[in-house]
């Protein structure tokens, strides 16, 4: 491959990364107006329903590997966050 064609290959690249975090970051801010609202109407035992289900659909559609990775993920954050609420009540 040529020079030129090599170069705007990843000039196209390039764009393409910054259409992508520009529409991340758009679609951050539109989930964050809808997450916020939803919480403040329905409040945190609505919201952990929302989550729990959420999480249940997606570990439904993932493969196998992808599925233990976020399991193992999740497992270390509730560890952690058992530990740190522990540690808050006995401060």
């Amino acid at each position: 491959m040529d020079q030129d064609l090599q170069l705007s290959l990843a000039n196209n690249a390039k764009e393409w990364l910054a259409l992508s975090l520009s529409i991340s970051s758009a679609e951050k801010q539109a989930f964050s107006k809808i997450h916020d609202g939803f919480f403040t109407t329905y409040g945190s035992e609505f919201m952990a329903h929302v989550y729990r289900t959420t999480f249940e659909q997606v570990l439904q559609s993932m493969p196998d590997v992808e599925r233990e990775k976020l399991l193992a993920a999740f497992q270390r954050s509730m560890a952690q966050a058992i530990d740190e609420h522990y540690a808050a009540l006995h401060s």
